[in-house]
């Protein structure tokens, strides 16, 4: 989870996902795996993975032009 002393610098992000997503947000909010609400959830692997793509440096990739 977010460190609690990172939240007075949180930002709000309203997005939609799809419905199947969401479903299994509220699965493992209800199994109580990685916080107590799907939001809490959602926060958690979001940042999980943000941190995962900055450390393997997934910004200076360049990213291949189709066709």
């Amino acid at each position: 989870m977010a460190r609690k002393e990172n939240l007075s610098e949180s930002r709000d992000l309203p997005l939609s996902i799809p419905a199947e997503a969401d479903d299994y947000l509220m699965l493992l909010a209800a199994l109580g795996k990685l916080g107590r609400s799907r939001t809490e959830v959602a926060t958690h692997i979001l940042v999980r993975e943000l941190h995962s793509l900055e450390r393997e440096g997934f910004h200076s990739r360049r990213v291949p032009k189709a066709g």
